[in-house]
């Protein structure tokens, strides 16, 4: 999403609001599924909204930036997080593209643990238990964590498991065609 910023994209990061919003209200951010704190905030919104925190985004979007002059707005709108099928539907009916980053789990773990979140994971076992219930194999119901079905979904993957930001940042560059905006 970084690298999307620097084209001129703006960012909404579906995790920030809604940690906002799970630490308001029950005094956690846990991760964790359908159960946990930030999955029932999640899954309040995707049942208040068919595009659950898409459409929040888009909100977003529209009250910060739909409103201005071309010449004033950034180039594109650029969601992070996405973990339910019903929000790719949204995301899809707006035209945009699902754009699906992913690394091994040890890799992701490792670049978690260093951002020292207060709700990062203790453990990778606990951060393995975490990541098995948001991708909810077979669940289908729009309304819930089914990251195993988003992925399915994407119309661009881009694997980042290397170590090299500048590598990495290439091929974003390259595979999203941004050196042409």
């Amino acid at each position: 999403m970084d690298i999307l910023v620097e084209f001129g994209f703006l960012q909404f990061s579906t995790s920030n609001s809604l940690r906002q919003i799970s630490h308001a209200v029950f005094k956690s951010t846990e991760r964790g599924g359908n159960e946990a704190p930030m999955g029932i905030v999640g899954n309040a919104f995707r049942t208040a909204y068919p595009g659950g925190m898409v459409e929040v985004g888009l909100l977003d979007w529209w009250l910060r930036a739909g409103v201005l002059l071309d010449d004033l707005k950034p180039k594109g709108l650029v969601i992070g997080s996405i973990r339910g099928t019903g929000e790719v539907e949204r995301l899809k009916q707006v035209g945009g593209k699902l754009i699906v980053v992913d690394a091994d789990p040890r890799v992701r773990y490792e670049r978690i643990m260093t951002r020292r979140r207060e709700d990062d994971p203790i453990s990778f076992d606990v951060f393995k238990r975490h990541e098995d219930a948001e991708m909810a194999h077979g669940e289908t119901d729009p309304t819930k964590f089914g990251m195993a079905a988003v992925i399915e979904q994407a119309d661009i993957k881009i694997a980042n498991d290397g170590n090299d930001v500048n590598e990495f940042r290439k091929l974003v560059v390259e595979t999203l065609g941004l050196n042409n905006l």
